[in-house]
């Protein structure tokens, strides 16, 4: 990252540009990474997506819109620690979508993960937005590292944390949960650098992943 684009994601970031909302509902997601999930996803053309951190339910609103124009019959799995109440309702009454209350890194939603792909076949696309802390992070890799398969693809957001190049202060988070993990795993997933690259910044810096085994 120069110091150009450097400079423009602390501004993007500080100034809450990312703060924005899908079809009326509040989403917290970088307008470019966005674009380039789109484009994941139209390749990849996944059974189930999975996201950790649902929160008002934009993102997952995003994703099942998606999912409707590449695979109708698929699914967005969405898993948050909060009651289901914070769900926006055209959210909640989405076919495509299914809600999971519980923290994302127990091993029942490995389970029931594994549950819905068998009901959904394809690829998995996986996002992390959940507890941006490193254990947490990390024990979400971890508890996926016996969920997906060669094929699949994982966006951990929120590595820009801890000075990454925002947040100094944030202490230990998804960047520090990735560069752990390759050193536990180095051979699980190769970083899609060209896609993380393509709009100069991104809410997830070396949290573009394509599982290879």
């Amino acid at each position: 990252m120069n110091e150009v684009t450097e400079a423009y994601h602390r501004w993007y970031y500080d100034a809450g540009a990312w703060l924005t909302t899908y079809l009326g509902v509040h989403i917290e997601k970088f307008v470019s990474d966005l674009w380039n999930y789109q484009e994941i996803i139209a390749q990849l053309r996944p059974g189930l997506v999975v996201e950790f951190g649902t929160k008002n339910g934009g993102s997952a609103l995003y994703f099942a819109e998606l999912m409707r124009a590449v695979n109708p019959d698929g699914l967005v799995f969405t898993v948050d620690i909060e009651d289901e109440d914070q769900v926006d309702d055209v959210v909640r009454q989405h076919p495509l979508i299914q809600f999971y209350r519980s923290d994302s890194a127990l091993p029942a939603v490995a389970k029931e993960i594994k549950k819905l792909r068998a009901l959904h076949p394809g690829p998995v696309f996986a996002i992390l937005d959940s507890d941006h802390s490193m254990a947490h992070v990390l024990a979400e890799m971890e508890l996926l590292r016996g969920v997906l398969v060669a094929g699949d693809y994982l966006v951990v957001e929120d590595s820009n944390l801890n000075g990454h190049p925002v947040m100094s202060s944030w202490g230990p988070g998804p960047w520090e949960a990735v560069a752990e993990y390759f050193q536990r795993h180095p051979d699980d997933y190769r970083l899609d650098s060209e896609m993380e690259a393509r709009f100069g910044f991104t809410c997830a810096p070396r949290g573009y992943l394509e599982r290879m085994a």
